[in-house]
């Protein structure tokens, strides 16, 4: 609690230092011991009280998250600052209160302030740094010569002008010397205005947060697909577990793991933990130490009802209900039937007009069928960035993923669209992407995912996973005669943003094949955080990434 009592603190009092030199009912003013020091240390003492205040503002953030680092230059910032003050007197007494309590508070409390720096933030400040004096006294310099030139009196050398800037920078009249005194303020508060951008720029760089590189090797990668594929126990999404933009946290034996990313200060697993699952509350474990070490807010994407289960009991958090997987059970499938009447009406017309399609492993395919296949994937996403995180992989046809399933739809020897599988255990599959050419005949899909189901029964594939259908139980209640307003108006939202995420339509192209739904969840720490975790989720999914019209390419 006392981070962040701290952290807006010092939010305040940042705020404070830079009125008390800025507006005049807040402006404070030199005390006596001006007389008995040199003019560029009260200059100076005015200039600091703007500079820590900006400094404060921008590090309360990392005070609140905990930040070691924070702290350790929040308690010399106001040391300075209290150096400083000796030189101003405060028409509001309670500034000097506050520096005074918020240092000592730094100090007392300092072992609250544990978490260390997020990485790769040391030499970008520096650089930025040198970036931007370099700017800054560059800038000055053409100000002074061509906006005020004609105000400087006889006598001025250039390095007088280069003095000035580099003073005024920091808020100290420099030598240069000008026509007016009206030009010298001018002057000084330009300045003093790119000094403050200069200071801005690498704090901002300093403390910004930025999530770690991704960690996972090509023998973690392995051991991942070891563990995954063989145990019956492991989730439909376990192989997303080897995107190259997710980390792993691994239990000491490396016989489960987690798979996460860092997305604005959340650290976001990966549905649930993969791995033997008596080890499961190991992993977890471990996720929440790594999250509290560096002061992330610990959160799942996509876990399961088992996964959920063990999060909620093993990590204390709460879960919310953000929409079913689809699952077909191959051995219940069939296009027979009233309730599949649509399908089978579909998929027989798109054959009359000479649709046909094959299934092959990754590795049973020729070298020219992958290049095609590749091809294809860069000319179907018509310039729609690629989405996921959680249920989705970040590559396509490496050597390593030799055991993903195609189904291509072909007319005329041309693949007019293909579903792409990955491994799930040693007897199912899970739905990858959906491609196909733009105005294509309806029905292609229903024809891959039925003849995908044929293929499934010979090859001894038990479940095929398709798309996540998110809110489908809103859908499903909106379309009782006893649903209530809130749920119908709440469902004509949620149908609104399906013209840009595609929601209701991948509802009811699932629904219509009858699948089993298993529901995926949210889960986090506490009430407060669920903004920050749905935001985190939705930028790392990439649905937060620039708006426009969906990729139409993935359903009939």
């Amino acid at each position: 609690m006392a981070p962040i009592i701290i952290g807006r603190l010092a939010y305040l009092f940042g705020l404070l230092d830079i009125l008390s030199n800025t507006i005049r009912p807040f402006k404070a003013s030199a005390t006596r011991l001006k007389n008995y020091a040199p003019l560029f240390i009260n200059s100076t003492a005015f200039a600091t009280s703007v500079f820590t205040g900006i400094a404060l503002i921008i590090i309360a953030r990392s005070l609140i998250r905990r930040k070691k680092r924070a702290r350790n230059i929040a308690i010399a910032i106001l040391a300075v600052n209290f150096i400083s003050d000796l030189f101003r007197y405060h028409r509001h007494p309670g500034q000097l209160i506050l520096s005074a309590g918020l240092l000592l508070a730094l100090v007392i409390w300092r072992k609250d302030f544990y978490a260390v720096s997020d990485p790769t933030t040391r030499l970008a400040p520096f650089i930025g740094f040198l970036y931007a004096v370099a700017i800054a006294v560059v800038s000055g310099i053409f100000i002074i010569y061509f906006r005020h030139g004609g105000q400087l009196r006889s006598g001025n050398s250039f390095w007088d002008v280069v003095l000035t800037v580099l003073e005024g920078l920091v808020g100290i009249t420099g030598p240069a010397k000008f026509t007016s005194d009206r030009i010298t303020d001018t002057v000084g508060i330009t300045l003093a205005t790119l000094g403050l951008f200069t200071l801005i720029i690498p704090l901002w760089l300093f403390f910004r947060r930025i999530a770690p590189q991704p960690k996972v090797t090509k023998e973690e990668r392995e051991l991942i697909f070891n563990l995954i594929r063989h145990d019956s126990d492991q989730d439909s999404l376990g192989y997303f577990a080897t995107r190259s933009d997710k980390s792993i946290i691994w239990t000491d034996n490396k016989k489960a793991g987690i798979a996460y990313r860092v997305q604005n200060g959340v650290m976001l697993a990966s549905g649930d933990p993969f791995g033997e699952f008596s080890l499961w509350p190991d992993a977890i474990k471990k996720f929440l130490e790594e999250a509290k070490l560096h002061a992330w807010t610990p959160a799942v994407m996509g876990a399961s009802d088992l996964g959920g289960e063990v999060w909620v009991e093993h990590a204390d958090m709460l879960a919310i209900d953000i929409g079913d997987e689809a699952i077909i059970v191959v051995k219940d499938f069939t296009l027979e039937g009233r309730p599949m009447a649509n399908v089978r009406q579909m998929v027989n017309r798109i054959k009359r007009k000479g649709y046909s399609t094959w299934s092959k492993r990754w590795h049973e395919l020729t070298n020219d069928e992958k290049n095609e296949l590749k091809i294809l994937v860069k000319k179907w996403r018509y310039g729609v960035a690629e989405r996921g995180f959680s249920m989705s992989m970040d590559r396509f046809g490496e050597l390593e993923d030799a055991d993903c399933l195609v189904t291509a739809a072909v007319l005329e020897g041309k693949i007019k669209g293909f579903l792409y599988f990955v491994p799930w255990c040693d007897d199912r599959i899970s739905l990858d992407r959906m491609m196909r050419e733009k105005n294509i005949d309806p029905g292609v899909s229903e024809l891959i995912i039925a003849d995908t189901v044929e293929y499934a029964r010979g090859h001894g594939i038990t479940h095929i996973s398709l798309n996540f259908a998110a809110f489908r139980s809103l859908f499903e209640r909106a379309e009782k005669i006893s649903a209530g307003p809130i749920v119908r108006t709440t469902r004509n939202i949620i149908r609104f943003l399906s013209n840009w995420f595609q929601v209701e339509s991948l509802y009811r192209f699932n629904a219509k094949f009858q699948p089993e739904w298993r529901t995926r969840y949210v889960l986090y720490p506490k009430q407060k955080d669920l903004v920050s975790v749905a935001w985190a989720a939705l930028r790392a999914e990439k649905f937060i990434a620039g708006f426009g019209r969906p990729d139409k390419k993935l359903v009939s």
